[in-house]
């Protein structure tokens, strides 16, 4: 018996010694090695770290001076906090942590995806809702906004509104890229993990097709930069979003994710241990597109020097040149065994070399980035190993022509001895009216999130007149956002909505119908005709339980846009 038994650990032994050298034999290679060294001054201005990072404060793992820590082990330069809020609460100031400097953002969630904001001040209300009122309010309050995940598999997640004016897309989420995997892949990944973190991680990269085509389609037309987010998270965790919070086993941890990839940003001046100073000096380079990004998991160290000349002009990555002229663009990178260097332009590859440093001469207008390609890298298609930011060639820009305001005709005015409050149980509300005026006085019931409100709503007899847009005048005692939808008698009273932002002082507002979003999935266009109300309100997507503040109407009604003489 006891034979049997040393004879079956023996076997089970060997089984396992046998898996670990598969294992080993068929995983990930390690890091190829990448030679050669930028000039001094290039490389004294380009400093390496970690964007889109969740602590403790959100859905993260560990606070900020465990991350800072981690990313000294890694060698990395800065950090980029991106913890979940709605934008109210002040940024933490700048500072060095381990001889990291940590810079705070904040990640908001919308109706139509996740958008970050870096250098913003506080918002004077929640920031939510609509992707285009999310992406105006960051721009509005100096913010510089960053569509995050797009293409990503999970629901809510995905950023699909690429008409939107955002400052820059996530070209590369590590969250995104797992989701896309197929199981067989994703099952390895843990033992992988075990003998080769980082590797393990580039494991699950892929060239996200999509992204770069509407990155490129949109760089063509103007500015837009592109970084790569870790989305680190110190663990497989639920969201924020999810309501509840819990790493499993650390995995990934924050160093193993900072070890797969990272984000270079080329100062302007060298970082001087002053970290106000040193975080404007460093958004200041994200704001301008001088950052490129290394997938250190595949061949380290990278490092990049892209530039764009012309006669009598010579730019940096991020920078724009006329479009009418013959570019000449040159991108030097270390050499890696099987690496091609590769310019793309309009989307499409227009040169490349397989000698690491290339040369070419570009005709047309648009915008042409560098990337390095590696025999061997990861993914199906294989992820690159560096990929630059733009340089652009757009042109002179034309005057922007102000347009005419196009002549209104009212097709239904709405007495404001007419309008009613609408609200909950524990909101309260005053409207006094005088003349054309309403003014109404209000508070969001306080305590818990049990969507309080209050609402303005204005009857309309149908059948409605033929309308193509909202009129009215409003201000209020506060900087808000303000909910202006319509609602029919059908399927229950459905609506449709957008949002105003109000600066505090009286603004005359003219909202198109077509800005209109249904606030019930699958209700589709309102049939005009069946309208019955129009609502002005307050609710818990730009406010706080207890929020309270006056707002003053007039001149509400239902308008129609006349022909231009």
């Amino acid at each position: 018996m006891r034979r049997l038994l040393i004879t079956t650990a023996a076997l089970a032994l060997a089984a396992v010694v046998l898996l670990l050298v598969f294992l080993y034999l068929t995983g990930p290679p390690d890091s190829r090695p990448a030679v050669g060294a930028p000039d001094p001054d290039l490389a004294g201005r380009s400093v390496a770290g970690a964007y889109h990072v969740h602590t403790t404060r959100s859905d993260g793992a560990e606070d900020r001076d465990a991350v800072a820590a981690a990313a000294a082990r890694v060698g990395l330069h800065f950090v980029i906090f991106t913890d979940h809020g709605d934008g109210t609460a002040p940024p933490m100031p700048p500072g060095y942590l381990h001889g990291v400097l940590c810079v705070d953002g904040v990640e908001i969630s919308t109706d139509g995806g996740h958008y970050v904001a870096l250098g913003m001040a506080a918002a004077p209300y929640p920031l939510g809702g609509s992707a285009a009122s999310v992406v105006e309010d960051v721009r509005r309050l100096g913010g510089f906004g960053i569509a995050a995940h797009p293409g990503s598999a999970k629901p809510g997640l995905d950023w699909t509104d690429w008409s939107l004016p955002v400052d820059a897309i996530e070209w590369l989420n590590a969250d995104s890229e797992w989701r896309d995997e197929p199981l067989s892949q994703l099952a390895r990944v843990p033992f992988d993990y075990l003998l080769n973190p980082a590797a393990a991680l580039a494991s699950l990269l892929d060239r996200p097709v999509d992204v770069f085509r509407q990155w490129d389609a949109v760089s063509a037309q103007r500015p837009l930069a592109g970084l790569a987010a870790h989305d680190a998270h110190g663990g497989m965790s639920r969201r924020v979003e999810d309501g509840q919070r819990f790493a499993w086993l650390g995995m990934p941890s924050y160093e193993a994710s900072f070890s797969a990839f990272s984000l270079t940003a080329i100062l302007r001046e060298r970082f001087s241990s002053d970290a106000p100073a040193d975080a404007r000096r460093l958004l200041e380079a994200v704001r301008a597109g001088r950052v490129f990004t290394t997938i250190t998991a595949v061949a380290s160290p990278g490092w990049l020097d892209f530039r764009g000349r012309q006669s009598g002009a010579a730019v940096e990555m991020g920078e724009s040149l006329a479009g009418e002229h013959p570019t000449t663009f040159s991108v030097r990178v270390p050499r890696v065994s099987g690496g091609t260097t590769v310019l793309v332009c309009n989307g499409a590859d227009a040169a490349s070399s397989t000698a690491a440093d290339l040369t070419a001469e570009i005709r047309g207008a648009g915008a042409c980035r560098a990337e390095v390609r590696i025999a061997g890298a990861p993914g199906a298609p294989p992820v690159p190993w560096l990929v630059s930011n733009p340089i652009y060639l757009h042109g002179p820009k034309a005057p922007a022509a102000v347009p005419d305001e196009q002549p209104l005709e009212i097709a239904l005015p709405v007495d404001e001895r007419a309008l009613v409050i609408e609200k909950d149980p524990s909101s309260r509300a005053e409207l006094d009216v005088e003349g054309r005026e309403a003014t109404l006085d209000f508070q969001l019931g306080p305590g818990d999130r049990l969507s309080q409100y209050v609402a303005l709503a204005g009857p309309v007899a149908p059948p409605a007149p033929e309308f193509d847009r909202i009129v009215f005048t409003a201000g209020s005692s506060r900087p808000l956002r303000l909910s202006v939808q319509l609602r029919t008698d059908a399927g229950g009273g459905a609506r449709w909505g957008t949002s105003v932002y109000l600066p505090g002082e009286p603004l005359r507002v003219v909202i198109p119908i077509d800005r209109l979003q249904p606030y019930q999935p699958g209700t589709g266009t309102p049939e005009r005709s069946e309208v019955t109300s129009i609502l002005l309100v307050v609710d818990l997507t730009n406010a706080h339980p207890g929020f309270e503040g006056r707002l003053q109407v007039s001149d509400l009604a239902l308008a129609r846009g006349l022909p231009s003489r």
